[in-house]
């Protein structure tokens, strides 16, 4: 897809049905996967450039919605939004854009009244509804494509009387301009964004004020008869050469040839039945479920669909904050993981995502962004190895030999990099670094930014386009070992023998170089080791305990860390696995970002090496405390290990995506 920012169509076209007798078309709250508290309404934003809380976006769009406070519904009926993720920063465009009134004699009968009212989401859908003196009104809202929102609309009465349907809206974004369209307006954005909104109703006029329109030639409608029938579509375009499509399949939607509405409820009842744990959709919902279904929506309300330079889908780390709206390499393995559980094409798209950014040498971009005039894609830095770990996670769930096959030889490439420009000394062991000599890009490339073990690092040149820090970590030697039996495996589904013979050999070394290395015997720990001298960096992070997910300790060394992990005074908290031994004077969890707080991938790994070297009971207590002390709902990038308290940014894409893989691995087995 090129990128085009001149042009994106935003339309819209208003759904009612109005019926005697009849009830609302409505998903009964399932006890599995009905997220109330999980999802809550929002306070309408006060600005544009207010900050994105709670919306809901399926299916990739680059626009949400979110449900209303109640007390709003006495002023306006509709929902909140939409949010636009493509506008600069993010900016809400209208507090509600479509907006149902009912009038008898130019008398408003539902806003300003009295009523009882319920809000929530289900099943992939925003839910509003409205009670009032015998008088119901359901509006639904979902996802049909990754441009496409459907909005129905229901006005149930127990008793016959004639009203006006009156529609209005309101915009926030000041440089906004409103022009009339045949059975609708368009808004006109400073950046040459065009939104449109189509009404079905052929009899339809508007009135603009200046950030205003109100509907002026209302339909009449006898409430109590079935009159009208009319649907309401949501659309975003970023070309408009696919502008001709997507209006051509809305249509195929408004006719009911395509069965788009049944397919979302499958595709939500098999999102409910991954956590289920007795293939039942309707079982009742425990504590731990409830953090694996806030977990599912949270990544999927963090997919994207190509959009600009981002040529396949993928997900943001966070909607929720203007710096996230990308992807970043070890996120995207990350997410992968966890989504081939529940939505293979998306995780593979994960993947291929971040390696449309390989380059001729092999380095993979640290982050990419969809609009490089608004921020520049990272080629500072790199992330940690961990694509092969995702690719054969989805090949042992899919069987997809196809897409081994395709990422093989990629994956190879970026391996054999990091031996080309990250191995100072050539002796097999590599260190961090990055492409301009900047200790800062550096600690970025751990992923671990400002952990305490690299308080003291200096850059060192290996070639023109590459720097390495002056010790050699434990973590990256350990992740570059389990990429070395993947691609192991890899080469035996392929056929490539030579292949098979070459990363054994080379598995088989680096286990050595590590464990004699990197391990002191002296306290039973892994850590980094300085270039010139090879001594320890005496600090005890998650890095140490990589080496157990990975598979690279012995027994007898796996057993000293686990000890470690198991300790009160280091890392078994109240929420477990801290960032740094808690017994470290540079401790910090309120403010120091990997100098304490929990990061839930890092926890995850380690339970994952406790499970392979026998600690299963471990393993399982510790989960336990760890999903029955964090504070909820909101998923949070991390957590503070002596109180529970979410720190940093909300709605976090891998924090969700490892508290899944907890859930279903290890909480539903047992």
């Amino acid at each position: 897809m090129q990128y085009n920012l001149k042009l994106f169509m935003f339309m819209i076209i208003v759904a009612t049905t109005l019926g005697n007798n009849m009830q609302a078309e409505k998903y009964q709250k399932s006890n599995l996967i009905s997220l109330g508290t999980h999802y809550s309404s929002l306070d309408s934003p006060k600005d544009a450039s207010d900050s994105a809380q709670n919306i809901f976006t399926d299916l990739g769009a680059w626009f949400g919605f979110a449900l209303p406070d109640n007390d709003k519904l006495n002023d306006v009926f509709g929902f909140i939004g939409p949010y636009l993720m493509h506008y600069k920063y993010g900016a809400w465009l209208s507090q509600s854009i479509v907006n149902l009134d009912l009038k008898i004699n130019s008398q408003s009968i539902i806003i300003g009244e009295e009523k009882s009212i319920n809000s929530y989401f289900d099943e992939g859908k925003l839910h509003l509804n409205k009670k009032i003196n015998g008088l119901e009104i359901d509006q639904t809202l979902q996802y049909i494509s990754a441009n496409s929102v459907l909005i129905h609309t229901s006005i149930l009465s127990d008793t016959e009387f004639i009203a006006d349907l009156h529609w209005l809206g309101e915009l926030l974004i000041q440089e906004a301009k409103y022009e009339k369209i045949d059975r609708g307006f368009q808004v006109i954005l400073d950046n040459g964004l065009v939104i449109q909104a189509r009404f079905t109703d052929p009899n339809i006029d508007f009135l603009f004020s200046e950030n205003r329109y109100e509907s002026i030639s209302q339909t009449t409608i006898t409430i109590g008869k079935q009159l009208i029938s009319n649907k309401v579509i949501i659309s975003i375009f970023s070309e408009d050469e696919y502008m001709d499509t997507e209006i051509e399949f809305i249509q195929s939607v408004l006719n009911g040839s395509v069965s788009v509405l049944d397919n979302n409820k499958n595709r939500w009842d098999r999102y409910a039945l991954s956590i289920s744990s007795n293939n039942s959709s309707e079982v009742s919902f425990s504590a731990q479920q409830s953090i694996a279904a806030k977990s599912l929506l949270t990544l999927i309300n963090n997919w994207r669909a190509p959009y600009g330079e981002l040529k396949h889908d993928g997900l943001f780390p966070s909607y929720a904050r203007p710096y996230f709206r990308g992807f970043w390499a070890w996120d995207s393995w990350k997410h992968a993981v966890a989504l081939v559980n529940f939505e293979p094409e998306l995780a593979k798209n994960q993947v291929r995502a971040m390696y449309d950014f390989q380059n001729e040498q092999g380095m993979i971009a640290d982050c990419v962004f969809p609009d490089t005039t608004i921020e520049n894609h990272n080629w500072r830095d790199t992330k940690p190895p961990l694509s092969a770990w995702a690719v054969w996670s989805i090949y042992k769930k899919t069987k997809d030999i196809s897409f081994v096959a395709e990422l093989y030889p990629h994956i190879i490439k970026y391996h054999e990099w990091w031996y080309k420009n990250r191995d100072h000394d050539g002796n097999g062991l590599c260190e961090y670094g990055s492409t301009d000599g900047t200790e800062i890009a550096a600690r970025w490339e751990s992923g671990m930014d400002n952990a305490v073990r690299f308080d003291n690092i200096k850059m060192l040149r290996n070639n023109q386009s590459a720097w390495s820090m002056n010790q050699e970590s434990v973590d990256l030697n350990s992740y570059l070992f389990a990429e070395k039996k993947y691609l192991k495996n890899m080469a035996t589904i392929l056929g490539k023998n030579v292949d098979v013979k070459k990363y054994k050999s080379e598995a088989a070394y680096l286990k050595k170089q590590i464990q004699s290395l990197m391990y002191d015997p002296s306290d039973g720990y892994f850590y980094d080791i300085k270039l010139d001298d090879k001594s320890f960096v005496k600090v005890k992070g998650p890095e140490g305990w990589i080496s157990l997910w990975a598979g690279v300790a012995s027994q007898a060394q796996a057993d000293a860390v686990i000890e470690k992990i198991l300790d009160p005074k280091i890392f078994n908290t109240k929420i477990p696995f801290p960032t740094l031994d808690a017994s470290h004077p540079e401790f910090n969890p309120e403010k120091g970002y990997w100098r304490g707080p929990v990061w839930m991938d890092q926890a995850y790994f380690a339970l994952m090496g406790m499970k392979k070297y026998g600690y299963k009971n471990e393993v399982l207590k510790l989960t336990s405390k760890l999903f029955n002390e964090i504070q909820y709902p909101a998923l949070y990038e991390n957590y503070h290990p002596i109180t529970g308290e979410g720190l940093n940014s909300p709605h976090f894409s891998w924090t969700a995506a490892h508290l899944y893989l907890m859930y279903i691995e290890i909480l539903s087995k047992n």
